[in-house]
């Protein structure tokens, strides 16, 4: 690892935007006096700072921190460029390639905008899944079943979100939210009857059924069930931590309190909560 030349260095406060930070990465990924760290990066070791830098930009988005949404669409930009160096490192592909074919399939998914001789009279979110079944399709791919194409890889929500989607691509759904309010308090139902049962193994299936079914309700809600998890995460870490607070000024101890105190106490930091 070596310093840049003052030359270099003059050079490089240049260059502005993506040119910059590409040339930044570059001279890391130096072999010849590059930082060590990024020299012995790959695909596989950046993928978990990928999906943890993906994670931190939808926290600063939920707090509404515009400074914050900055500096994490940076750091997951980081991600994306050094991933594309080591790819030009290795003669896989680099960064040019990877805007050009974004931007090519933006372009051929909304034919609606882009394609002069579009004739169809439906919305963007349909055509788009139907030309990507289409491109899925043409690929040569050893995998037969459509929905055993969805990568194993991601985090279950996302993954059973995907599920839901490609299987409602092919007019596989219901038809309104009102079909699957139904579906959960089935689901609900027969998850009571294997609590019954006391069959485990039925007990665990229905629940997934029932978690599987909710994930769809938000879906024909227009709402992200992870990111409404989440919200409802920080909405309970908000009632406990107000409800330590509230034992605190009132010098209570928490294990001397009975069912009901903790129920009162629930509420009053709920209410206290609605009032600020």
């Amino acid at each position: 690892m070596k310093k840049i030349s003052k030359k270099k260095l003059t050079e490089l406060n240049k260059l502005v935007s993506i040119d910059k930070i590409r040339k930044v990465i570059q001279i890391l990924r130096d072999p010849d006096g590059g930082c060590p760290w990024d020299l012995k990066q790959d695909y596989n070791s950046l993928a978990p700072y990928s999906i943890e830098e993906a994670y931190e930009l939808v926290n600063a988005i939920e707090k509404n921190d515009v400074k914050e949404i900055k500096n994490e669409l940076g750091d997951l930009l980081l991600q994306v460029i050094l991933l594309s160096q080591i790819a030009s490192d290795q003669g896989d592909f680099d960064f040019d390639d990877v805007t050009n074919e974004i931007s090519q399939k933006i372009i051929r998914r909304h034919p609606q905008i882009f394609d002069t001789n579009y004739k169809m009279n439906d919305l963007p979110q349909d055509s788009w899944e139907r030309i990507k079944n289409l491109e899925k399709s043409n690929e040569k791919s050893s995998v037969k079943n459509t929905l055993d194409q969805i990568e194993n890889n991601m985090p279950t929500i996302i993954r059973s979100i995907k599920i839901q989607k490609k299987a409602a691509s092919l007019n596989f759904d219901w038809i309104n939210k009102d079909q699957v309010l139904k579906k959960v308090d089935e689901e609900l139902n027969e998850l009571k009857e294997a609590l019954k049962e006391k069959n485990k193994k039925n007990i665990e299936d229905e629940l997934g059924d029932l978690f599987f079914t909710l994930i769809s309700l938000s879906r024909h809600l227009n709402l992200d069930p992870d990111q409404t998890l989440r919200k409802a995460n920080q909405k309970f870490i908000n009632r406990f931590n107000e409800m330590e607070n509230i034992l605190e000024d009132k010098k209570l101890k928490w294990h001397s309190l009975k069912l009901i105190d903790f129920k009162n106490l629930w509420n009053n930091a709920k209410k206290k909560l609605k009032e600020v």
